[in-house]
């Protein structure tokens, strides 16, 4: 005789939605999963990656690697373009979404859903009326808005909003921060306008942010050294990282695999992160800048430490990382009181302890991004934008719509959204060289 387990004890499941198209997608997920099983260790969970596990290996990969190499290129028109795809991707494969939903949530028994992503809402809904319906279960999704709630979010909001009000009502729970208002409008009216739904229907919490970000959230810096772990991933990105330290102004220990730096708390730090997908020639055109701004200030300068993303290296390739590490050898050997330090992908303890410890971020403004930013962040935030000066405004400064321009639609409401609630700027590499001269200056107050 085969004893059964009762329903009660068994371990709840979980299902977590998530897709490759996008690393915040991604990092919120990781996170709601962190979150799960604090709670719950015992939890049982399912990721599923709509567009890698449900769209195929290869179909599924060159979408992620269509929209990876366009944020590598800075090219926002074809972002632009791939994101308005959204709605057309939906409509065609909506059976096809539905039966796998419908699968996977009587296959594995599900008892709660998180959403992180933008694909297939209506037809998960649909897929859990049927299972709640001949399981007796009240199953709703929980909707995490991974990008800040902006009036430009609607890739977000138009899946939600198209759920008839029944649908909206009983099968969802959407998770947001506070919302960005504009002048006159009232909360309510913005949910309302975008979702159909009222305020009181959503559920406000702090950014859904990983355990690591969680560590630093509301710590305020001290006096002491803080240190700063980065993991190189093979000989190579060692001897790069190496060629960048030559004057040695940053205390440096070697160890398994790692290099950890003790940044003592005088000493001013730099962060320049573009995404998971940094775009190249921007990145390199951050570090010149920082280097000139080096050369400017000149022996007095204050010491300061630059950390630089530069995606993954490969052996005897010419990737960004030994560009950065190659420029910074050759320029800075007649430089002193700095350091730049190219890294390849870290671990979000790494990246938390980053951002906690910088003066100055330099970041594009992606929804996860914007949150850790607001969680740990207490020095300036600098948002990237493409932008460029053409022939007509080569002579002045970029206006703040020119920017603005130059970022993805709601990136650059979230940069507006950082810049109104944490005094953010929206900059270049042809614009950055003032907070660069305040990173470097020992007059704080330097312009």
């Amino acid at each position: 005789m085969t004893l059964s387990m009762p329903a009660s004890l068994k371990p709840k499941k979980l299902l977590i939605v998530t897709s490759s198209g996008g690393g915040g997608l991604i990092q919120t997920a990781n996170a709601k999963e962190q979150e799960e099983r604090e709670l719950d260790p015992t939890v049982e969970i399912i990721r599923i990656d709509i567009l890698e596990d449900w769209m195929g290996k290869k179909f599924g990969r060159f979408c992620s690697w269509s929209w990876n190499q366009a944020q590598q290129n800075g090219n926002v028109n074809a972002l632009r373009f791939l994101s308005s795809c959204q709605s057309l991707f939906d409509y065609v494969f909506w059976p096809y979404f539905f039966l796998r939903a419908l699968i996977v949530v009587f296959k594995e028994e599900i008892d709660r859903v998180i959403d992180t992503q933008i694909f297939a809402m209506s037809a998960f809904v649909k897929a859990l009326r049927i299972y709640n319906r001949l399981r007796g279960k009240k199953i709703l999704i929980q909707k995490v808005l991974v990008d800040l709630p902006t009036n430009s979010a609607g890739h977000f909001f138009r899946p939600i909003k198209r759920l008839n009000p029944k649908d909206r009502r009983a099968m969802l729970q959407v998770t947001s921060i506070a919302p960005l208002l504009e002048e006159g409008q009232t909360a309510e009216e913005f949910w309302q306008k975008h979702c159909g739904l009222s305020e009181k229907e959503i559920h406000y919490r702090e950014g859904c942010v990983r355990k690591a970000f969680r560590k630093y959230r509301h710590r305020k810096r001290d006096e002491n050294p803080i240190s700063v772990t980065i993991r190189y991933k093979s000989k190579e990105e060692l001897e790069l990282i190496e060629k960048c330290l030559q004057r040695n102004a940053l205390k440096a220990e070697l160890k398994h695999g790692e290099i950890h730096f003790s940044i003592p708390a005088k000493d001013r730090v730099g962060t320049i992160l573009l995404g998971s997908q940094p775009a190249k020639e921007a990145t390199f055109n951050y570090v010149k800048k920082f280097l000139q701004a080096v050369k400017e200030a000149g022996e007095s300068g204050q010491t300061s430490h630059l950390f630089v993303f530069c995606s993954e290296h490969a052996s005897n390739q010419k990737t960004l990382f030994r560009e950065v590490a190659e420029y910074v050898f050759q320029e800075g050997k007649d430089l002193s009181n700095f350091s730049v330090i190219p890294f390849s992908f870290q671990s979000e303890e790494t990246i938390a302890s980053l951002f906690f410890r910088s003066d100055l971020t330099c970041t594009r403004s992606g929804g996860q991004t914007a949150m850790e930013l607001m969680c740990v962040c207490s020095g300036e935030i600098l948002v990237h934008s493409e932008a460029k000066k053409n022939s007509s405004n080569k002579d002045e400064g970029l206006t703040l719509q020119e920017l603005l321009s130059g970022i993805l639609r709601w990136e650059a409401a979230s940069a507006l959204y950082l810049k109104k609630v944490c005094n953010g700027k929206i900059i270049t590499p042809e614009t950055i060289s003032p907070s660069y001269k305040r990173l470097v200056s020992r007059n704080l107050s330097a312009n």
